[in-house]
């Protein structure tokens, strides 16, 4: 065997291993959905808390498929965070129409080093009556069981917090350059069944999607809750591992009872993932250039053996069975998240926008320019 092959062999290794944590979690899911509880009329009520800054496009929506839940006890209270475009003209017309909707107008400033969406996220559950709390992202939209689900399954796993990677909305080709991607780094690295086994915070087994966070409101009262984090970006994250420092069991699962539009094109979808990219990695420039290398050695590098060798004529199964199993990887996860099978095609284009969005992300903390909903957030201070 040359050191080339070996070489090869590394990688396809790597991307093999990947794989199969893949299908780990895929089976973790499928698991816990066979746990959830059947709930009857006793259904424990259910808070449902919507924070939103500058979501005049997402908002109606998001209001209205919460308003048509089937589960039988809930109330749900709307945050304008201080909105600069018609969010809040349209919470107070819908709250007109169904006296089940309470909303809040935050007009106070935000103070330096605190994540806005937490302080929201603080208010609103103070606001709160509900024996859980159901902290969903105003760009969601949800099926008429989303809080039956979301209930059934924490009470089935016996969590204190339960969350879910939504079905993933995609209009364009901006956002598909990779959004795709980045919820495959989740499914490929990120452990579901540790995040539910482990109670004691370790690294990658406390994640969270805040876009659908169902949490038990002893356990977050007593957590601390949103306020605890507030100078951290990555809230979500950080209200897991708060969690999971209090002995709390956490879950992490699939739920296709609700969607989610992140960005609304290439330069919004840009904005957003530079806002966390380099806090996911820790805010370590060591783990981002250990980040760099790996995604170019992974899925850049096959690919271009594989063209190189097409051009001269020199076979190289290696770089073609890498990029094959890369693709069936990601088409997999594509079809997880509600993507077409034919978006893996683009993983070239996503690896090279995602290495783009990572660098501008570390320029950002640097120069102090992180921002997000037209605020600029204190880079120094929030972590």
């Amino acid at each position: 065997m040359t050191l080339i092959d070996a070489w090869w062999l590394l990688v396809a290794g790597g991307l093999l291993v990947g794989s199969v944590h893949l299908l780990v979690n895929l089976a973790f899911s499928g698991w816990a959905a066979r746990r959830a509880k059947p709930l009857g009329a006793d259904a424990p009520m259910v808070s449902v808390l919507v924070p939103a800054r500058n979501e005049a496009h997402n908002i109606e929506a998001c209001i209205r498929s919460l308003l048509a839940q089937d589960y039988p006890n809930y109330e749900v209270i709307a945050l304008d965070d201080d909105s600069t475009d018609a969010t809040g003209r349209i919470l107070d017309r819908l709250a007109e129409q169904d006296a089940r909707l309470r909303v809040i107008h935050h007009r106070q400033p935000l103070p330096p080093g605190v994540n806005g969406k937490s302080r929201a996220c603080q208010c609103l559950a103070e606001q709160a009556r509900g024996e859980w709390l159901l902290f969903v992202d105003a760009d969601t939209v949800h099926r008429a069981d989303s809080i039956r689900a979301g209930v059934a399954r924490a009470l089935g796993l016996n969590v204190a917090l339960f969350s879910v990677i939504p079905r993933q909305v995609m209009k364009s080709w901006g956002e598909r350059l990779f959004t795709p991607a980045g919820f495959a780094l989740i499914y490929n690295f990120v452990s579901l069944w540790r995040i539910y086994l482990e109670r004691q915070p370790r690294p990658f087994n406390a994640a969270a999607i805040g876009q659908y966070l169902l949490a038990r409101r002893d356990a977050y009262v007593a957590s601390g809750g949103h306020g605890a984090i507030r100078d951290q970006i990555l809230d979500d994250v950080a209200l897991g591992k708060l969690f999971k420092q209090r002995g709390q069991r956490i879950a992490l699962g699939d739920g296709d009872w609700v969607s989610c539009r992140m960005y609304r094109g290439f330069r919004e979808m840009v904005a957003g993932f530079s806002k966390n990219a380099f806090s996911i990695l820790g805010g370590s420039l060591a783990m981002s250039a250990v980040f760099v290398a790996a995604s170019v050695a992974l899925f850049l590098l096959p690919l271009a053996a594989l063209i190189g060798g097409a051009l001269t004529g020199e076979a190289n199964g290696g770089a073609a069975a890498t990029v094959v199993l890369t693709a069936a990887n990601l088409a997999l996860v594509n079809r997880r998240i509600g993507q077409p099978l034919w978006v893996a095609l683009l993983y070239p284009l996503q690896i090279v926008v995602g290495l783009g969005v990572l660098l501008n992300s570390i320029r950002w903390r640097y120069t102090g320019r992180t921002q997000w909903k037209g605020r600029l957030l204190n880079s120094a201070a929030l972590r």
